[in-house]
């Protein structure tokens, strides 16, 4: 895999050689992930291991490598530790999110209330903007990946797409969570994003179009769309700057929730990610 990755990146001129690491760990529920230096991959998570047959194994690995190849060659890491340094100094990065609703407005101003309230509020406010940016990033990288590489690389991928889709869950399902596994309605509009970003499709079930979910991710679907058509990773970030101030009604419940989840699990002595 790291001979693929060089000859594969050799004519984006990129000169670091990438360094992959295949690990077994079915109770570890990481499955891949990159850090711009090494690309990660737990073959023994069950995406992998539920798959039948070493070929069809092999594929979906191989689709993983894609995916986090993806995101080496065109992922602004930079960029993303630049934004999050400045949420915690304060202040947006590149620049502020564009609000014209007097609600934006107010929401934003709420927001900034949020951060500077409690010296733990920007590192949590940090880590769900990452999530929000990455769904964003893995849209865009999958993507380019399939343009850039329609050979073994975009089959792999192609494969690990629609094993993923497959088990995108349904609106109804998501719903169903909240009330059965204590999800929040926000991880269900993250989720239903990510579902958007990547296949360009929501998996109602059976909730009608006013369900609040599916009005708050279509009102957002504009600035998703041109958030997977640019090229730039600083405009990605304005639009995950943007997902958070929209979705503040839901951003804040669900930071109040991992704040008790936190204590929790403190008190307990157990530790929570």
């Amino acid at each position: 895999l790291e001979d693929l990755a060089a000859a594969q990146t050799k004519r984006f001129h990129y000169n670091r050689r990438v360094k992959v690491i295949l690990t077994w760990k079915p109770r570890d529920s990481h499955l891949a992930f990159t850090d711009n230096l090494t690309i990660h991959i737990n073959a023994g998570n069950p995406v992998v291991t539920k798959v039948k047959g070493r070929e069809n194994r092999y594929q979906i690995i191989l689709g993983l490598f894609t995916h986090e190849l993806g995101h080496v060659l065109y992922t602004d890491f930079l960029a993303a530790q630049s934004y999050a340094n400045s949420l915690a100094l304060g202040h947006w990065y590149p620049a502020a999110p564009s609000l014209t609703k007097a609600a934006d407005i107010r929401s934003e101003a709420e927001f900034w209330d949020y951060v500077k309230a409690d010296p733990g509020n920007p590192q949590m406010v940090s880590y769900l903007a990452h999530r929000i940016s990455n769904i964003l990033e893995d849209g865009y990288v999958e993507n380019r990946m399939l343009i850039q590489f329609p050979g073994t690389l975009g089959y792999a991928l192609t494969r690990l797409r629609e094993l993923h889709l497959r088990d995108m869950p349904t609106v109804t399902q998501l719903k169903e969570a909240e009330d059965t596994e204590g999800r929040h309605i926000f991880e269900s509009i993250l989720q239903m994003i990510l579902s958007y970003a990547k296949f360009g499709e929501i998996r109602y079930g059976e909730e009608p179009l006013s369900d609040e979910r599916i009005q708050t991710v279509f009102g957002l679907l504009p600035e998703i769309d041109e958030a997977l058509m640019t090229r730039s990773g600083r405009e990605r970030l304005e639009a995950t700057s943007l997902i958070l101030i929209r979705c503040w009604q839901y951003v804040r419940d669900f930071l109040e929730r991992c704040r008790e989840r936190q204590e929790a699990a403190a008190a307990s002595g157990a530790s929570i990610t």
